[in-house]
C-alpha cells in the first residue's frame, strides 16, 4: 500500500509539472544569475534547480559525498518505505537504496521534483502538512532540509505520526554552532563566530555567494532548539554524531518512534 493518504501519483507519468515559476522579476545581486524568483514558499528552489543540480554533482559534490556517508551512519540499513523528506533534486535516493530502504520523495518544489522523478516516485506536498497515512513508513531521512523548512519543528511533530513504531528518523544537516550568517568559513582553519547565533528569520547573508543560502537564504535553529524538535514530538534520540574537520560542518541526529 502506498504511504500517501489519499493516494497521490507518484510515477514518471506525473512529471507534467513545469519549472516555470510566477511572480515577479527578480531584483539585487542575484537577479542576473537565475531565471524570475517567485514570492510563494514553493517556488524557493524552482528559480535554481538547475544550478543545485549541477552543484550538488559538481563543486559541492565533496559536501555532497560527506553528507551520504553521514546518512548512512545515521539512518543505517533497513528495508521498508523510507520518506525522503524535502528530497529536492532526488540526490539521496541511490544511497538509501544502496541502504535496502524504498525511497519517496516529497517537496514543495515543482522544479526540484522534476529532477527527483527521475532517481525516485514523488510527490509535491508541505512538510507541516504531510499526506501521509499513519504508521505508513518505516523511516523518514531528513538531509540538509532543516534550514529550507520555515518550522521545522512544526514539521517533525506532523511527520512522527507517519513513522511505524519503532521508525527512525534520520536527521543530517548543517552543523548550527558552525554554520551560519554569524559564522565565517572564509578560513577553514580558522572559523570566526560573530554575534547572530540566536537569530532564527531566514537569511541571505553568507560568507561565500557561490553557495546555497546566498541564493534561496535558510533559517537558523540553535542546537538546542533543534534537538528538542525531536524529543517534543516524542522521538527518542539514539545517537548523536558530528563530522567535518577541523570544524564540524555537520550534524546528525538518529532519533526513533518508539510507541
Amino acid at each position: 500500500m502506498a504511504p500517501f493518504d489519499p493516494p497521490i501519483e507518484t510515477s514518471a507519468a506525473a512529471a507534467s509539472n513545469s519549472r516555470t515559476t510566477s511572480g515577479p522579476a527578480a531584483s539585487g545581486p542575484d537577479a542576473a544569475d537565475g531565471p524570475p524568483i517567485a514570492t510563494r514558499p514553493a517556488a524557493r528552489y524552482d528559480a535554481w534547480a538547475d544550478w543545485y543540480e549541477s552543484y550538488l554533482t559538481g563543486s559541492a559534490a565533496p559536501f555532497t559525498d560527506r553528507t551520504g556517508d553521514a546518512l548512512a551512519e545515521t539512518l543505517g540499513q533497513g528495508s521498508g518505505p523510507v520518506l525522503d523528506l524535502a528530497c529536492g533534486t532526488g540526490i539521496f535516493a541511490p544511497k538509501l537504496r544502496a541502504l535496502g530502504w524504498t525511497p519517496v520523495g516529497m517537496d514543495l518544489s515543482p522544479a526540484q521534483l522534476s529532477y527527483a522523478r527521475a532517481r525516485l516516485p514523488v510527490v509535491l506536498a508541505n512538510a507541516v502538512s504531510p499526506p501521509l497515512r499513519a504508521g505508513a513508513v518505516a523511516a523518514i531521512s531528513a538531509v540538509l532540509c532543516h534550514t529550507d523548512i520555515d518550522d521545522y519543528a512544526a514539521a517533525v511533530r506532523a511527520l512522527t505520526p507517519a513513522l511505524a513504531p519503532g521508525g527512525v528518523f534520520a536527521h543530517v544537516g548543517i552543523h548550527p554552532c558552525y554554520i551560519g550568517p554569524f559564522a565565517n568559513r572564509a578560513d577553514p582553519a580558522a572559523i570566526v563566530i560573530s554575534p547572530g547565533y540566536w537569530h532564527r528569520e531566514r537569511s541571505f547573508d553568507a560568507w561565500s555567494s557561490a553557495g546555497v543560502r546566498a541564493r534561496v537564504g535558510a533559517t537558523h535553529l540553535p542546537v538546542s532548539e533543534l534537538l528538542n524538535a525531536f524529543t517534543e514530538a516524542g522521538l527518542t534520540i539514539e545517537r548523536i554524531a558530528e563530522s567535518g574537520s577541523p570544524v564540524p560542518d555537520i550534524l546528525a541526529v538518529r532519533c526513533v518512534r518508539r510507541s
